[in-house]
């Protein structure tokens, strides 16, 4: 159940962010910005290469996200959360916004910290 509740906290995050920007992030920027965070999670890369600006500030968005709502989970944890999201963002997606659609459809709008906003 941790597990889950720090993978929602991330996934929600993303949905924030997404939303901030009026719906337009692609699964491929979504999963671009995961790989950045395992990244700098993983291999301690301090200066991630972004391509772009929407990717270099989800990246930053989504890491003070983490840093704010799972400081008690284990970086080793959350590596191994990050790459569970990235496996499944990279089989939900097709060509477009599967990934992202479904974690607005599962996962919700993080709000606050631990507080999710669910969307019809």
């Amino acid at each position: 159940m941790d597990l889950q509740i720090s993978s929602h906290a991330i996934e929600g995050a993303l949905c924030a962010y997404d939303i901030d920007r009026g719906k337009i992030l692609k699964d491929s920027e979504a999963i671009r910005i995961i790989e950045l965070l395992i990244d700098a999670r993983h291999f301690g890369d301090q200066q991630p290469e972004a391509e772009s600006l929407i990717i270099a500030n989800g990246f930053m968005y989504i890491e003070a996200v983490i840093r704010n709502d799972l400081k008690e989970v284990s970086n080793e944890e959350i590596v191994k959360i990050l790459a569970v999201i990235w496996f499944v963002a990279r089989r939900r997606t097709r060509i477009g916004r599967e990934y992202m659609n479904l974690i607005h459809q599962y996962a919700g709008q993080r709000v606050g910290t631990g507080i999710r906003l669910m969307r019809e």
